[in-house]
């Protein structure tokens, strides 16, 4: 069976480096981005999506089956929102809390979903950060979706009912340990996301790394 690697939300930093290094170390890669892309070849495939509406995830799963014959085994979810807050945590409108809210919780709670019931050994990696475990008040809806997302990814890492899936949130942070929201290290978390897709078994699922 090929190994296929399904990467939402490919930027030219975390996205781009982590396709390199999965069709470098073998496998099929599909990556998805609101930007249009013609890529098409016998290892690579781009989609585009948006992924402030969750319902636009189950079509990428069937269009990357239908072009490789299997559902992907590893799944990355890279993709993220963020509205500022620059005066009150609760100051954004309901329009802004909906929109990020999908694109940090819910389209990537029901990217793991699909991918674990059409694949039960897949690894799905979600690109975390800092705010579920600190304040920043002008982060507060990105924190709200990272904070969320790392309760059900723990929740499904240690559910032995979906084993021998593994669930990890990857939270790079600076040489000093400090939070790191900008100058993130593309090739650390790469590099990263492939040890956690070729080891067996699951880790602890908040993996904290400096870079």
């Amino acid at each position: 069976m090929s190994k296929i690697a399904l990467i939402l939300g490919t930027g030219a930093n975390i996205g781009k480096a982590t396709a390199v290094k999965f069709r470098n170390a073998g496998y099929k890669v599909a990556t998805v981005s609101r930007t249009p892309d013609n890529t098409k070849s016998d290892n690579a495939l781009h989609l585009t999506a948006d992924f402030a509406d969750p319902t636009s995830i189950e079509p990428i799963f069937d269009q990357v089956q239908a072009y490789w014959g299997n559902a992907p085994n590893v799944v990355i979810y890279n993709a993220a929102a963020t509205v500022k807050t620059a005066d009150r945590a609760i100051e954004a409108s309901i329009t802004d809390f909906t929109r990020s809210l999908n694109v940090n919780t819910v389209s990537p709670y029901t990217a793991a979903g699909i991918a674990q019931s059409r694949d039960n050994t897949v690894t799905f990696i979600y690109t975390g950060n800092a705010l579920n475990t600190i304040l920043a008040p002008s982060l507060t809806l990105l924190g709200v979706g990272k904070t969320a997302s790392a309760k059900w990814i723990t929740e499904a890492a240690k559910d032995e009912k979906l084993r021998p899936s593994k669930f990890y949130y990857a939270d790079q942070r600076r040489l000093d340990g400090s939070p790191c929201y900008t100058g993130l290290n593309g090739e650390a978390h790469a590099d990263l996301f492939l040890k956690l897709a070729e080891q067996k078994e699951q880790g602890e699922p908040i993996i904290i790394f400096r870079a």
